[in-house]
């Protein structure tokens, strides 16, 4: 009688084995962050080499082509963007014109495009509408970066 309640238990708990936290929690602070408006904005942080800074902004116009929202005319594209936001790339159709790129250094750095606020607001937004405003929060913006999301933000009230 005692195996077969010991055998009970087990079967009842076996199925909670898997439950809980089975990803690792990374340790440490978070990875830095900064929007940059070029490789050489980006080397001047002295977190990265020209060299790489330019290979993470290279991945980003790759991301960038293959990712972002693409509009069959520039009518189309200013009316979803805002005006001033869109340019005519290879395949003839329009897309919202990379203004920035937000980095994220540490092991595995990265790169990915930002656009102008489409709100007229200075600050950036991301491939998936993310905003970026120049507060810094969880991240820096280089001073090239803040200028030119100041010119965008006034172009976009014109």
């Amino acid at each position: 009688m005692r195996a077969v309640a010991i055998t009970g238990f087990l079967l009842a708990v076996a199925p909670l084995g898997g439950c809980g936290e089975s990803t690792p929690v990374a340790s440490g602070p978070p990875a830095e962050r900064g929007i940059y408006i070029s490789s050489g904005d980006c080397a001047d942080s002295g977190k990265l080499s020209i060299e790489d800074c330019g290979r993470l902004i290279d991945r980003a116009v790759a991301l960038h082509q293959k990712l972002a929202p693409s509009y069959a005319s520039l009518d189309a594209c200013n009316a979803a963007e805002g005006k001033d936001r869109c340019a005519n790339d290879v395949d003839g159709k329009y897309h919202p014109a990379i203004r920035a790129f937000l980095i994220t250094f540490g092991s595995e750095a990265r790169a990915q495009p930002l656009y102008g606020s489409s709100d007229g607001s200075a600050g950036f937004k991301g491939l998936d509408k993310a905003k970026y405003n120049l507060d810094g929060k969880g991240y820096s913006v280089s001073d090239s970066a803040q200028a030119l999301a100041h010119e965008n933000a006034r172009a976009g009230r014109s």
